[in-house]
């Protein structure tokens, strides 16, 4: 009864009687599902990271400050910070993969003058230099003198 020619050969032996065939579901352990399911789950996280690891920007003006990352593998000397090209601000250094944030209140111009909260931004610069004397420059939008 159970070896009739109405099921292929492979599939015989794999039904037992008071079972119904469900398309192979004694073809596949346990086993074989776990990890199957363990590697469809790392792979789904892996491509999820990748897809969340977006580079981020070195020179970034929002919520009334300035954040200047050093993305370089190497510390920045004597940086000198200038928003709109008329006030400056700074740092002694800025440590390889470190950062600085500065509020746009501190960048003062050459008159003493301050920026106020209605000040819009137009363009940042980054001047500094590396211990071996390399020139840093890094610009954010568009500058005219530096």
């Amino acid at each position: 009864m159970w070896g009739s020619p109405i099921w292929p050969a492979r599939l015989q032996g794999c039904v037992q009687p008071g079972v119904a065939f469900a398309g192979g579901d004694r073809l596949m352990s346990w086993k074989v599902r776990a990890s199957l399911a363990v590697w469809l789950l790392a792979g789904g996280w892996l491509l999820w990271q990748q897809g969340c690891d977006s580079a981020l920007d070195p020179i970034v003006v929002a919520d009334g400050a300035v954040t200047v990352r050093n993305q370089t593998t190497a510390e920045w000397q004597n940086v000198r910070i200038w928003v709109n090209e008329h006030y400056a601000g700074g740092a002694r250094s800025i440590p390889a993969g470190g950062f600085v944030r500065e509020p746009l209140s501190r960048f003062v111009a050459a008159q003493g003058q301050t920026m106020t909260a209605v000040t819009r931004v137009t363009s940042v610069v980054v001047l500094g230099r590396t211990p071996d004397g390399t020139a840093v420059r890094i610009i954010w939008g568009t500058p005219v003198l530096h």
